[in-house]
């Protein structure tokens, strides 16, 4: 926590506001660019359209983390970064964050609808200070477990009441919002100990993290799961030979950057808990978001359960709050 003057700290508080704004309107880009033609019409894309989109999301990522880096003159420190031990942490947890949160993440928008798909995702965090038990040794407050439960809460909410709309399938939708939840909360520990020698800076372990995860996609997990190198191929191709398609996913890709870039900035500055408070709002804005780009109708279950949930995860990402600050 750096933020020693008013300055810095607005500025972490602006940051952490940004990076909820931003992940909301990442979720809502993604699920406009889901409906597009390519994912829709090709046989291919309409079985692993969420599988290509998250691949092509985070290699696109990477390409404009490695633009920044370089500009930055920061690209030198890859190489040893890469090779240490800190930086396999941060690896590793990149492959929970990427390949298995992501896709998860997007295959909850394709079947819940962004909305609901950020809206669940925001308990990541409390899942988070649950693995962190048992990895980092920390302890959870009883403030902890109450916020559990009412973030908990929202979710059942959430599926209690359910649109009419025949594209929606709620229960699917939390179920992979839940498994993408699980995936970054393990991210967010391991990586949390892989920069915690403070060798591994933030915006290095976040190229790590892209890279790592756009070469995973690329030689693993897109053949394994669409059948083969070929059928990758072939899905890649009906993307881009969509012009509308594939530069609207690489705007969202640097929307998504942008989110986390702020996120470790607010972090950096204000600590990871007030951070975390302020970026978890991304739920309520890929709501408002929604609302504006798709024309969804806010529901008394989304809104109540959105608020249910930022309660939720609000009080628990306090509880390393000081009761005496100056």
């Amino acid at each position: 926590m750096k933020a020693n003057t008013k300055f810095l700290v607005r500025k972490g508080y602006i940051s952490g506001i940004g990076s909820g704004i931003t992940w909301g309107l990442d979720a809502v880009l993604l699920g406009i660019v889901m409906t597009m033609s390519p994912f829709v019409e090709n046989p291919i894309l309409l079985v692993g359209g969420a599988l290509v989109c998250s691949m092509l999301h985070d290699v696109f990522a990477s390409v404009w983390m490695i633009l920044i880096m370089g500009l930055k003159g920061e690209l030198k420190f890859f190489r040893d970064a890469l090779c240490s031990k800190d930086g396999f942490f941060c690896i590793l947890g990149a492959l929970f964050g990427g390949p298995l949160a992501m896709t998860f993440y997007l295959m909850a928008i394709s079947k819940g609808g962004p909305a609901l798909a950020a809206t669940v995702t925001a308990c990541y965090p409390l899942l988070g200070s649950i693995l962190a038990i048992f990895i980092l040794k920390e302890k959870v407050q009883l403030r902890g477990w109450i916020g559990l439960l009412i973030c908990v809460a929202g979710i059942v909410w959430i599926g209690y009441a359910p649109e009419k709309n025949e594209n929606i399938n709620v229960s699917q939708g939390v179920l992979f919002s839940l498994v993408a939840a699980i995936g970054w909360a393990t991210e967010a520990v391991i990586c949390g100990y892989g920069m915690k020698s403070g060798r591994v800076k933030p915006q290095m372990a976040l190229l790590l993290r892209e890279v790592t995860s756009g070469t995973a996609y690329i030689l693993v997990v897109s053949p394994l799961m669409l059948g083969g190198f070929g059928a990758s191929l072939d899905g890649l191709r009906a993307v881009f030979s969509y012009p509308l398609c594939w530069s609207l996913l690489l705007f969202t890709a640097i929307v998504g950057m942008s989110s986390f870039f702020l996120w470790y900035t607010s972090i950096d500055l204000i600590g990871a808990a007030k951070a975390l408070c302020f970026n978890v709002t991304y739920s309520f804005w890929a709501v408002v978001f929604s609302f504006i780009f798709i024309g969804n109708q806010l529901s008394w279950n989304i809104v109540i359960g959105s608020l249910l949930i930022i309660g939720g995860v609000t009080i628990a990402t306090l509880i390393h709050k000081k009761k005496k600050e100056v």
